[in-house]
């Protein structure tokens, strides 16, 4: 493409052509949205994915669940290491628990938000 001055009329192309989708079919799927960050996954790990394309299912892992977070001993501010190559992750080298933070001028709003939002969260749900 030749250069062009800044401000020149751009010569008009056609619109892409949009891809078609793979799967002609609407495919419903339920998502669990969290109610404190609003992250969301997929409610049910059936394999679905696998099920559509054909493929051999070697593990189904089943309904997503709310207890996976420690109280006392899993770090809910994660220092994670960020140095690594592609394909590697970011491994959790350390953090701070609900505890240690809960004293921490730094993350006083943090905690004010979340107290809020499980306040809530216990309101409605009685």
């Amino acid at each position: 493409m030749p250069w062009k001055p800044r401000g020149a009329p751009r010569e008009v192309t056609e619109p892409k052509h949009k891809r078609e989708p793979r799967i002609e079919h609407i495919v419903e799927g339920l998502f669990l949205s969290c109610p404190v960050c609003g992250m969301s996954r997929k409610l049910d790990k059936s394999g679905r994915w696998a099920k559509l394309r054909n493929k051999e299912i070697d593990i189904v892992k089943g309904r997503v669940h709310f207890g996976a977070f420690d109280i006392d001993d899993s770090y809910l501010i994660q220092v994670r290491d960020c140095s690594g190559s592609r394909g590697h992750g970011f491994p959790v080298i350390g953090g701070y628990t609900i505890e240690q933070i809960k004293n921490m001028p730094e993350y006083a709003e943090l905690v004010a938000e979340l107290k809020a939002a499980c306040q809530n969260i216990l309101a409605k749900l009685g």
